[in-house]
């Protein structure tokens, strides 16, 4: 871990959630600060901030070198120095990855009555197809209440969704719908149910905010900085696990009481957080 720079405990000793990958910490730390800068910001930075929030430098080598070969972030050397900033590919995540944050964050809850419905179906023998295909069904916050049917109530996420089955080849064996359920076979009520289990997660929340209300506040540009980065990439992953279902379907959530608490610690810390990154990345320069 770099010298300096280590991430204040603020939580118990059970961890809320399963510990982040040094990919999740990337990408959290890039989607959040390349965007201020287009020249990028340098490797030995880039090293010093993940060291901070527990990525030995090793491993963040390889997931900055991994993250070049998937296509969503591009380096340029400069003498002996290498810059990273990010590509198109990353920019469109990002972009996406704001979206879906800023309505996780506005807790908006009005509901039309439609769902989102996917039929699919992926052949045994497309295991990695099949993986990744759930791996993007959960970021949408879909459900599977019976084989082959996935559900959300946000069907304006429908354009995304497009994407991904287009993305895993499966325009053959797929069908999309949007609409209300018509009386017949599963109510709202039970699609909710059997689409969601729902109980891990409040457990998750309730400890969130029971550990976050008595945290003390962190003290110095540094703490301030990774506490941040450390808070996003926890709404990030709690935004994967959280389908975020209207007050009209979970009329008392307590998922609504954490993200308010996440946008009132964003809110107060940001504006640090990103001037201290920038301050680091000047300093190595």
């Amino acid at each position: 871990m770099a010298e300096g720079l280590v991430l204040p405990s603020r939580r118990g000793a059970t961890p809320l959630l399963p510990p982040p990958s040094a990919r999740s910490l990337l990408l959290t730390l890039a989607g959040e600060m390349l965007p201020d800068r287009p020249e990028g910001a340098w490797t030995t930075a880039l090293l010093r901030v993940l060291g901070g929030l527990g990525v030995e430098d090793h491993a963040g080598r390889q997931v900055l070198a991994r993250s070049a070969a998937a296509g969503w972030l591009e380096r340029e050397r400069v003498g002996r120095s290498v810059r990273w900033r990010l590509a198109a590919r990353g920019q469109e995540l990002i972009a996406e990855g704001v979206r879906r944050s800023e309505a996780y964050l506005a807790a908006e809850d009005e509901w039309d009555g439609r769902w989102l419905m996917l039929y699919v179906s992926v052949p045994q023998q497309q295991r990695t197809t099949r993986k990744r295909l759930y791996g993007g069904l959960d970021w949408l916050g879909m459900g599977n209440p019976t084989p082959g049917l996935w559900v959300s109530p946000h069907h304006e996420r429908s354009p995304e969704l497009s994407r991904l089955i287009r993305d895993l080849g499966l325009e053959n064996t797929a069908v999309a719908t949007t609409g209300p359920t018509v009386g017949i076979g599963m109510s709202d009520a039970d699609l909710v149910e059997r689409s969601w289990d729902l109980a891990e997660l409040a457990g998750q929340y309730e400890r969130f905010l029971d550990q976050e209300e008595g945290a003390p506040q962190p003290e110095g540009a540094d703490a301030v900085m990774l506490t941040y980065l450390d808070l996003l990439n926890l709404q990030q992953r709690f935004m994967r696990r959280d389908p975020q279902l209207p007050g009209a379907l979970l009329p008392e959530w307590v998922g609504r009481e954490g993200a308010r608490l996440l946008r009132e610690r964003r809110s107060a810390w940001a504006e640090s957080a990103h001037t201290r990154f920038w301050e680091i990345v000047d300093g190595v320069g």
